[in-house]
């Protein structure tokens, strides 16, 4: 299976970048580094530098490396920015998180893995947290999550 990886060269997209590699499994890497480290990310993924939201780059990288499934870790992830920003938050996490939805749609992927945050959750839901616990994003970037 041929793997994409948004936000691949951050802690989580990278560790699941060389569970993958280590499985046997083909991975391509897209992250802009704008956090993330070209070098956490394995030798024996495929690299593209550029935007998870470039409808365009990613079409072109599904077809070019034969993608089955993505996994998308990329986008803002500081609460105290996303406050002071939340416009950013919103283009960055929901409006470019629909663009990569809707190239992978069109490009025939048939898997897709978003990652969320436990912050779209009510504080006060019990723990360990469930999928259908109360909803309750008090900040952009956990609403902007939830949006997506």
């Amino acid at each position: 299976m041929s793997v994409l990886v948004t936000g691949g060269a951050g802690y989580i997209g990278s560790h699941t970048t060389y569970a993958l590699v280590d499985r046997g499994e083909d991975v391509v890497v897209l992250d802009n580094l704008s956090t993330g480290t070209r070098a956490l990310v394995s030798e024996k993924a495929a690299f593209v530098e550029g935007e998870a939201g470039d409808e365009a780059l990613v079409r072109r990288v599904i077809a070019a490396h034969g993608v089955d499934a993505v996994i998308h870790f990329a986008g803002s992830i500081v609460v105290p920015e996303s406050v002071a920003k939340p416009l950013a938050y919103y283009a960055n996490n929901t409006v470019a998180s629909r663009s990569l939805m809707e190239a992978c749609v069109e490009s025939g992927v048939r898997h897709f893995i978003f990652s969320s945050t436990a912050t779209v959750y009510d504080e006060n839901a019990r723990q360990p947290l469930r999928e259908d616990e109360p909803k309750n994003p008090i900040s952009p970037y956990a609403r902007s999550k939830l949006m997506t």
